[in-house]
């Protein structure tokens, strides 16, 4: 029976104008405090893993025992849940939260098929982060973790045949080792999709977007289409520098260039940085400001004195103070290894605080560190106006995305040169801004893609598109957009994805990804509206702006944290933004600099830009 499409737009209206449901807000009051009580649970069992060490056994019990208890009460408000939504009881409100109660998951599954899920993906993952690879030429030594020990070989290696071994020895162990369980893992992955409710598993893979499949590949499409003149000119400009170390016969005009070389040269971007390991850094005879060493020689070495500081910042932004007793009761992370110690916040859901966990201040990443810990911190508290099931951030990884903006800001030579930490002009100069950017862009502009085609694979697997170890198709995404190819030629008798993963086989990359680019984003708008950014303006460039004392930016910051996840993201955007959707623009403003540069670079050296 055909209906008018105006009676259709009054039944919607009707329906989104429906009152709140008496016996559905009881079960959601309920529903809230008990998960805010198991939440708090779960939080304490991971303070208390944080604080003892990995594999501390108590810490771990505790973390499995409360994931148990989540499991077994989500189990009972299924049924539930589902009575209530094929009803269509409630307002606004009461649906969403509704809709915000966990899902089953992989719970959802038979109890043979829940076995081989969990055990397939524990296997996988302990494949990657606890094989041990053979030494080169060593074969009774096989000992060796990726990281440290191999990272730190092929780093210091000019022996390529050494570097090509532990490429070629990496992915036997973790990826093709690992073939079989990978395809058995991405059919239950289907299955898990159907029984929530997700018809397509695309679809089920972007759920914490709250997007469907298409929609969020456009979105990510339109990105990578937005970042991909920056990324041919830097492209061009590495290969080059990679023909100039190696030589044209392993680096060949107008091809990808060869990914084992290419990782350890992009790779050491994530190290302590040291400018004489470039070979075409834009300004090698100014370098990188050391800004450990100029922490240390103002006094700011220590944690309790950066977290005051860092306090102070977003006190000048319009945040409330922190409060004495909030480092009184911080708790020192003992961590054997300090370069994977970092500052945090947590958040309690049914007890009325926050606590906070922290390093030793012993270089420059640990001390901008501080203000994404902190930047947490407030989203915790601004978000606890809100009911348990509606605290969370609108995607994983938004509140990271505002945290590393503010630590972004803070790293802009101008903030620095307030606190005194960089003393000479020079640091603000071009030339010294785009070494600083160089090393930026290698950390941001190449990881980018390789985020893209991690999820890009998977998402056709799961649309059916593509087999689960089709090699090739793997090769010829990672060709495309990343502009890297295997030493020799990979076919399906090989399988390299899963020696890509860096997280867990079934954690998405587009959170991380769109993340990123939010960052800049964020970064781009607040420096606009304060008036310290204009886009072509060489005076007022994004990579110099700094956000202290801007008081207007906190208002607008904690009305947008305070929303938590009661909206979708793109509502949070507009009151962050005043627009809806995530852009490369920030992203591409902020290195506008450097992609000037590479351009003069790439044309004067006559360095071929793209690939075939």
């Amino acid at each position: 029976m055909w209906i008018p499409a105006a009676v259709l737009l009054l039944v919607g209206l009707a329906r989104s104008e429906s009152p709140p449901d008496a016996t559905l807000e009881r079960f959601l009051n309920e529903t809230s405090q008990q998960l805010a009580v198991i939440y708090d649970q779960a939080v304490l069992a991971q303070l208390l893993n944080e604080l003892r060490g990995p594999n501390d056994l108590v810490a771990l019990l505790e973390i499995e025992v409360t994931d148990d208890k989540l499991m077994k009460y989500v189990r009972t408000l299924t049924t539930r849940k589902a009575k209530f939504k094929r009803l269509g009881l409630g307002d606004a409100r009461q649906r969403r939260l509704l809709d915000k109660i966990p899902q089953l998951g992989y719970e959802a599954l038979s109890g043979r098929d829940l076995k081989l899920v969990y055990a397939l993906a524990s296997s996988m993952s302990d494949n990657y982060h606890n094989v041990k690879l053979c030494a080169y030429k060593q074969p009774g030594n096989c000992t060796l973790r990726l990281i440290p020990e191999v990272q730190s070989i092929v780093q210091g290696s000019r022996d390529l045949e050494e570097i090509e071994y532990y490429w070629f020895e990496w992915r036997s162990r973790t990826g093709l080792a690992t073939r079989s369980q990978f395809v058995d893992f991405m059919d239950l992955y289907k299955k898990t999709a159907q029984l929530n409710g997700y018809p397509r598993a695309e679809d089920y893979w972007f759920r914490s977007l709250e997007l469907a499949g298409r929609e969020a590949m456009t979105l990510l499409d339109r990105i990578m289409h937005g970042l991909r003149p920056l990324f041919l000119q830097f492209h061009a400009h590495v290969r080059g520098s990679l023909r100039k170390m190696h030589g044209e016969h392993l680096v060949p005009r107008n091809r990808p260039y060869p990914q084992h070389l290419a990782e350890v040269f992009i790779g050491n971007a994530f190290r302590r940085v040291q400018a004489e390991w470039y070979v075409d850094l834009p300004s090698p005879e100014i370098g990188l400001a050391n800004i450990t060493q100029e922490l240390h020689r103002r006094g700011l070495s220590t944690t309790q004195r950066v977290f005051w500081n860092v306090a102070e910042y977003f006190r000048a932004l319009g945040f409330p103070q922190l409060e004495n007793s909030l480092w009184t009761y911080a708790q020192k992370v003992s961590s054997d290894d300090d370069d994977r110690c970092w500052h945090k916040a947590w958040r309690y859901y049914a007890l009325p605080r926050t606590n906070f966990t922290y390093c030793p201040l012993n270089d420059e990443e640990r001390f901008f560190n501080m203000f994404e810990a902190q930047s947490d911190l407030q989203y915790y508290r601004a978000a606890a106006v809100q009911p348990t099931l509606l605290q969370e951030e609108p995607f994983p990884n938004f509140s990271d995305a505002i945290g590393k903006c503010f630590s972004m800001a803070a790293s802009s030579p101008r903030f620095l040169r307030k606190l005194g930490i960089l003393r000479e002009n020079k640091w603000k100069e071009l030339p010294a801004r785009l070494n600083r950017l160089y090393i930026q862009g290698l950390r941001v502009v190449f990881l980018l893609p390789v985020f893209y085609v991690l999820d890009r694979y998977r998402v056709e697997v799961l649309a059916g598109h593509i087999k689960a170890d089709d090699n090739e198709a793997y090769w010829r995404f990672t060709e495309h957009y990343t502009g890297a190819a295997a030493p020799t030629k990979r076919t399906n008798e090989q399988f390299d994805v899963p020696a890509k993963l860096l997280m867990e086989v079934d954690d998405q990359y587009a959170s991380n990804f769109l993340s990123i680019v939010l960052q800049f984003q964020l970064l781009k708008h607040f420096c606009t509206k304060t008036g310290q950014f204009e886009m072509g303006n060489p005076r007022k460039p994004l990579d110099l702006c700094d956000l202290s004392d801007q008081r207007g930016i906190g208002e607008v910051l904690k009305q947008a944290m305070s929303l938590g996840s009661s909206v979708h993201y793109r509502e949070v955007l507009k009151v962050l933004l005043g627009e809806p959707e995530i852009s490369v623009d920030g992203l591409l403003a902020y290195f506008q600099p450097l992609h000037d540069w590479l351009q003069h670079q790439n044309q004067e050296n006559n360095l071929e830009v793209g690939w075939t």
